[in-house]
């Protein structure tokens, strides 16, 4: 080889260093994957979802950034006004209560997701048949309270959502803001099936009138603006709160991490049958999504094995892939099939058409 040619070939060389440097840097500086969700996603113990996946997509590392926000409605506004040029890919926490706003707001595209035929049946229907969101998790709305700091009688297996008018267990309860948490909307929308709504035409399980009830309520139970906060009381000695809305599955995490098995669920019973508003949450693809494909392979991962085995305790909801077992310290939670979801009293048209006048006429209830 001649020196010409040798020069050549490393003036070559050192070019493609460079540019492979240049591409390296540029990965690890430069997300190439935007996700927006909930600050509690997994988080507790925690399972760090993003950088397993960019191991699984063989990602450089920080490949991906995630935009934590407090909640549902936040990542739906966010979205929304970044309609125009959107700068996430993934939003992952909307459920089938709010999905109506964010499909008014246009701001998600259809996906149809790899491993939808393993998810358990009536989840994809549940939450959006037309696929512009997929299932990843799902739980049922219920009230929780500590067996050692609640005092007072409950029998569970008659216990009914009247109950709670009484003074003594409603000094002790505390609520979610619906308008600003999911679980506080789940058990709105849990009243409203109750005891139906003539003005939208939902007949609910007995005669009542829901907005007199929260009217009622309001005179001794507390209200705070997010799950976090609720438990913060239930947990502060000096707090009289020893009772909140949650899940089913609240019990599960003192068992399954310490053995501790000191708290209760508390489902309504009108019926006969245990009650629950089930709360399906979804991961959806951004209208316009800079990055859609790699957009696309994250959410096919987040439906994957990988993903949903971390989700019994490490999110403490149910995993929407149905073979999944289900772990021995989670015996202690009524299992979802043993459930009446009350999802079935709303139809999700009339949900969606009225969620905001829900909302206004519970706001003007609470500080009747």
């Amino acid at each position: 080889m001649s020196k010409t040619i040798q020069y050549i070939t490393g003036i070559v060389i050192i070019a493609i260093l460079v540019m492979t440097s240049i591409y390296i840097f540029t990965s690890n500086d430069e997300p190439k994957l935007t996700i927006y969700t909930y600050n509690s996603l997994l988080a507790d113990p925690g399972f760090a979802y993003d950088r397993a996946f960019e191991v699984y997509a063989g990602l450089p590392s920080n490949s991906i950034k995630v935009v934590l926000l407090d909640d549902s409605a936040q990542i739906i506004t966010r979205a929304t006004t970044e309609k125009a040029n959107p700068q996430a890919d993934v939003l992952i926490g909307i459920d089938n209560a709010n999905i109506g706003i964010a499909r008014s707001n246009d701001i998600l595209e259809a996906y149809e997701a790899k491993g939808l035929d393993a998810l358990k049946d009536g989840l994809v229907e549940g939450l959006a048949p037309d696929h512009l969101l997929t299932p990843y998790d799902y739980g049922v709305i219920s009230l929780w309270y500590l067996n050692n700091k609640f005092t007072g009688n409950i029998n569970s297996t008659e216990f009914v959502l009247n109950d709670l008018l009484d003074q003594n267990i409603a000094n002790q309860l505390v609520v979610e803001n619906p308008s600003l948490s999911s679980p506080g909307l789940g058990f709105l929308l849990s009243t409203i099936a109750v005891f139906g709504d003539d003005e939208t035409g939902v007949t609910g399980l007995i005669d009542g009138d829901w907005e007199q009830y929260w009217s009622d309520l309001s005179q001794n139970a507390g209200l705070v603006p997010s799950w976090g906060d609720a438990l913060d009381l239930l947990y502060t000695d000096e707090s009289s709160k020893s009772m909140m809305v949650s899940y089913t599955s609240s019990p599960a995490y003192g068992n399954c991490i310490w053995a501790d098995n000191s708290s209760s669920a508390l489902l309504s019973t009108e019926g006969g049958d245990y009650n629950g508003w089930q709360q399906i949450e979804g991961i959806g693809l951004v209208k316009n999504a800079p990055h859609k494909e790699l957009a696309k392979e994250f959410i096919d991962w987040f439906i994957s094995d990988e993903l949903q085995t971390e989700i019994y305790k490490n999110q403490w909801m149910s995993p929407a892939k149905a073979d999944i077992t289900r772990p021995d310290c989670y015996d202690i939670v009524t299992p979802e099939e043993e459930i009446n979801a009350l999802n079935t009293q709303i139809p999700v048209q009339t949900l969606n058409d009225n969620l905001e006048d829900y909302l206004n006429r519970w706001e003007l209830a609470w500080i009747s």
